[in-house]
């Protein structure tokens, strides 16, 4: 089960990428090589790798990517066959979460390296590696809301980023809190601050799926 589960991941991505696979691989390895230069100069702060090792990533070649999950149909002219075949129902949300399961996946990744290697600022990875969650299924849920709104992919990237610029207060929130340079660990007010950011976009990302969803059940909205 697991190895179908990666390999319906897999092909999904590999159809979102097209040929632009290297250049979505090179600008998220450049993403992640600035975290880690920021880490082996030592100037930086284990805040600092929130931005380079996941959110940046995320919008730069996620949101690209997700753009593309009914434009892909659209310029091969299979949309009405991708619409109307067997198993339709969950057909575009099996795209959008093969790439919030590599976001995801990936942001877990970097932030316990990033734990690990940054012994001199240890940090609590709970609130890191669920709020990768949040984001990437907010994301997730707005950019497939507007996939199945707009016809192009540029329309739906701009409306993405519209979107998350006025939810930047809660999208960019830092999440990780590194007791030894922020003046001991989180306290009350902090942990409710954490909660309501997170519970902000995950009721928000909720909202534009049910929205999403609703579009799907009209599928000749979505052809014409």
């Amino acid at each position: 089960m697991t190895r179908a589960f990666l390999l319906r991941v897999r092909l999904s991505l590999r159809l979102l990428t097209e040929r632009r696979a290297a250049l979505f691989i090179a600008v998220d390895a450049l993403f992640l090589f600035s975290g880690l230069m920021i880490g082996l100069a030592g100037t930086g702060s284990v805040i600092d790798f929130w931005m380079p090792m996941f959110l940046m990533p995320l919008l730069v070649v996620g949101v690209p990517m997700l753009a593309d999950t009914v434009a892909v149909e659209r310029r091969s002219g299979t949309l009405d066959l991708a619409l109307t075949s067997p198993g339709a129902r969950f057909y575009f949300e099996r795209r959008v979460g093969a790439v919030i399961a590599a976001a995801v996946a990936q942001g877990w990744f970097c932030m316990i390296v990033v734990r690990l290697l940054m012994r001199s600022e240890p940090f609590p990875l709970s609130g890191p590696l669920a709020q990768t969650i949040s984001v990437a299924l907010f994301i997730g849920a707005v950019t497939l809301n507007w996939a199945v709104r707009v016809r192009s992919a540029g329309a739906v990237m701009f409306a993405t980023y519209a979107t998350c610029a006025a939810f930047a207060p809660w999208l960019f929130s830092n999440p990780i809190h590194p007791p030894t340079s922020m003046n001991g660990p989180m306290t009350a007010g902090d942990i409710v601050g954490w909660i309501q950011n997170n519970l902000v976009l995950l009721a928000a990302a909720a909202t534009f799926y049910l929205y999403a969803r609703q579009r799907l059940a009209h599928q000749e909205a979505i052809i014409t």
